[in-house]
């Protein structure tokens, strides 16, 4: 049992890599970009869920609350994208509390680094569960705005759902470019090269939320109702 959801682990996370540089690189506003873009979900999602079991298993908190956090960014994302301007429903709610549970999380976590001799919990410092907290944390925050906004509109509505898909991207590239180097060939564990794909990414980001927000109105609005369909 544990071989094979390991195995699925690593296939979702290749997969997960592969669909998310294509959606990138692919001309937004095609099918291709549709379907690739559920690929892509659909590997993060068993990414996550599979990441969390092997980690319960194997008794590291962190990895436990990434796994559920890369659920989250991507059933947020989506769920942001596939409604009507202006709108909200139960999911974006059960978001939130799943988002303040995470938090929590976090929190305890954190709090449990304190308490042990090396400061160290499943390997990880108070650092790490600290950052990745407040990122969760931020987001509670915008989910709540969100909810009380009763939903966003164009180019604000499409930079929540890019950027949540965005982030799941970042944190698979890091975790394997950066967590497991040690794996790659030996010509190909430079500092330059592993760190390559992490930039890309972050600097796509940056490129495309800056590119939606500087486009028009009633652009953002067209976009935004393609990937809807």
């Amino acid at each position: 049992m544990f071989l094979s959801v390991m195995t699925l682990h690593i296939l979702s996370g290749a997969m997960a890599l592969l669909a998310g540089y294509a959606v990138i690189l692919f001309p937004k506003g095609e099918s291709s970009h549709k379907y690739l873009g559920r690929a892509y979900v659909g590997a993060i999602l068993t990414l996550g869920i599979t990441g969390t079991y092997i980690a319960i298993l194997r008794d590291v908190p962190i990895s436990i609350m990434n796994g559920l956090v890369l659920c989250y960014f991507v059933l947020s994302a989506l769920n942001t994208v596939w409604q009507p301007v202006n709108r909200i429903n139960v999911f974006d709610k059960a978001l939130f509390v799943f988002a303040l549970l995470l938090t929590v999380g976090f929190i305890w976590y954190s709090y449990q680094t304190t308490q042990v001799d090396d400061g160290k919990l499943g390997g990880f410092g108070i650092e790490a569960y600290l950052a990745f907290g407040s990122v969760v944390a931020f987001c509670t925050v915008a989910d709540y705005h969100y909810i009380k906004l009763g939903g966003l509109r164009g180019r604000r509505k499409l930079v929540r759902h890019l950027w949540r898909m965005f982030f799941p991207l970042f944190m698979s590239t890091a975790a394997f470019f950066l967590g497991q180097a040690r794996h790659l060939p030996e010509a190909l564990q430079s500092i330059e090269f592993i760190l390559l794909p992490v930039v890309f990414v972050i600097l796509s980001a940056v490129y495309w939320v800056i590119k939606v927000m500087a486009r028009k109105r009633s652009q953002a609005i067209s976009w935004s109702q393609f990937d809807k369909e």
